[in-house]
């Protein structure tokens, strides 16, 4: 009698905990995701998006991004410290660093990081998180800078962070908006930086 209740109790256990998987699992928006260059869209459990319209040229904007010297003293959002960089401070792919990472409520973070992309000529770099497994999490980060046709003088600056793996639904359920803000103020930081320098 008692291995039969025993049985009963682990049966109805993991399916409370496939229910919970289930629900968790058709949390992630798949529309709203977004692939990036080393996490596919199928792996993908949040995406962050910012877009932002910035008085400046599309070069001004990038040298700034790709600089992460005055872009990250700027915003308290991400302070980035790279090992391998060029004689003017400037990562290059695959340098290995980390970075700083707070979002409000949520302290912050010191996150091993690897620059996966710096193409100046379409104007996006992306920078991928090393600390953790990708099961467990990982995020990628990827920026970018177009010209706004018809607008001199402007441009348009895009971010989105998408992360993957376990730790990741965490956020989906319990920091999402925070993330996301997260992303719209660091945006709004580099806008008022370059707005102010012109």
């Amino acid at each position: 009698m008692s291995s039969t209740l025993l049985w009963a109790s682990f049966a109805a256990a993991a399916i409370a905990i496939l229910f919970l998987v289930a629900i968790v699992q058709n949390s992630v928006d798949e529309r709203s995701v977004i692939a990036t260059p080393n996490i596919p869209r199928e792996n993908a459990i949040l995406t962050s998006f910012v877009s932002i319209k910035i008085k400046a040229s599309a070069e001004e904007v990038f040298a700034v991004m790709a600089s992460f010297k005055d872009y990250s003293t700027e915003t308290p959002f991400s302070a980035f410290n790279w090992e391998n960089v060029t004689a003017d401070g400037v990562p290059m792919v695959g340098s290995t660093g980390t970075f700083k990472l707070t979002v409000d409520g949520f302290g912050s973070r010191k996150m091993q990081a690897k620059l996966t992309l710096l193409d100046r000529e379409s104007k996006r770099l992306a920078v991928l998180t090393t600390s953790f497994t990708p099961w467990l999490l990982a995020s990628e980060r990827v920026q970018e800078v177009v010209p706004i046709e018809g607008h001199s003088g402007y441009c348009e600056y895009r971010s989105w962070w998408t992360l993957e793996g376990v730790a990741a639904y965490y956020l989906l359920l319990a920091a999402q908006e925070d993330f996301c803000e997260s992303q719209k103020r660091s945006a709004a930081d580099l806008k008022d930086f370059l707005e102010r320098r012109n």
